[in-house]
């Protein structure tokens, strides 16, 4: 297998941030590491926490939880890819005059941020919830409410209390032993291609929840990039591990009538990769990452 991440050709085609664990994506133009270890900005910073498991989490030293004790799209596919949900990190100016979006910030004044989030119904469109605003106590609850009354199991909006995004309710247990759960999650298009050619079944890079999204590189190759470096942009990463495939990913958000088991789909078609489907990596040297940025490595 020929590995084209040295290519020109191969470059970023789409950034995504999924704000809320299991709810919909919000495409992104560029994303900017000011740190290292970072994840784009308030990437799975929420989650739908299922009150019976409320316990097992503390705000304060918050650590990884299996997908399992959550409302989200492994435990409720079919429920979540009914709404279309939309989020921004807006600043609100000390005159009163128009927010303006921003990434992200660290302040914990009256001014911070806001973190709006609004929920529609994906087929109607018709507004659903909010916008609520998750840095406060009464916008998780509001958000809270409305998944339990939807799902019939009581849930708690759950966060980190650090003001900054440190910490990420992410799918991997392979990160316990840094101490820390913020990746990147990478999906090749050009995999997702070769996967859809072989089951007849159009695929979206989408379905897979990725963060970014690569063209312009031989399917399965972003394997070979495990434990080496990458450079996009200006930012540097790690690649860490594949990434295990769950029930996840049966529904496609951009059409919840597409239900396939992905997972059982790839170990059947794909022995000599599945059950495993995009790689995770970890931010090395801070950096901005844009939409047509070619990837270079390993380096």
């Amino acid at each position: 297998m020929t590995l084209l991440a040295n290519s020109p050709s191969c470059h970023i085609t789409g950034l995504y941030r999924h704000a809320v664990k299991g709810l919909s994506a919000d495409e992104l133009s560029k994303v900017t590491f000011t740190n290292a270890g970072e994840t784009f900005p308030d990437d799975r910073r929420f989650a739908l926490l299922q009150q019976k498991n409320e316990a097992k989490f503390n705000s304060e030293t918050p650590e990884w939880l299996h997908k399992e004790n959550f409302l989200c799209a492994f435990s409720a596919p079919q429920l979540m890819s009914n709404f279309l949900s939309s989020y921004q990190i807006v600043n609100p100016p000390a005159d009163g005059s128009n927010a303006e979006p921003v990434q992200e910030s660290s302040t914990d004044n009256d001014n911070a941020p806001q973190r709006l989030l609004t929920i529609n119904d994906r087929d109607s469109e018709e507004k659903l919830l909010g916008p609520v605003d998750l840095a406060t106590v009464s916008g998780r609850n509001a958000l809270a409410s409305f998944f339990s009354e939807k799902s019939g199991t009581n849930v708690v909006c759950a966060t980190a209390s650090s003001h900054q995004h440190k910490h990420q309710f992410g799918n991997t247990s392979g990160i316990k032993a840094r101490k820390d759960t913020r990746t990147v999650h990478i999906v090749n298009a050009e995999t997702v291609k070769c996967v859809a050619e072989k089951i007849g079944v159009p695929l979206n890079p989408t379905r897979f929840r990725p963060n970014v999204v690569l063209e312009g590189m031989e399917p399965w190759a972003e394997f070979d990039l495990v434990g080496q470096q990458i450079q996009i942009g200006d930012a540097k990463l790690s690649v860490i591990k594949q990434t295990v495939r769950c029930e996840g990913i049966s529904v496609d958000p951009l059409d919840p009538e597409n239900v396939l088991d992905i997972p059982k789909l790839l170990i059947k078609e794909f022995p000599q990769y599945g059950p495993f489907f995009g790689v995770y990596a970890v931010v090395d040297e801070p950096g901005t990452i844009k939409i047509g940025d070619a990837v270079v490595g390993p380096l």
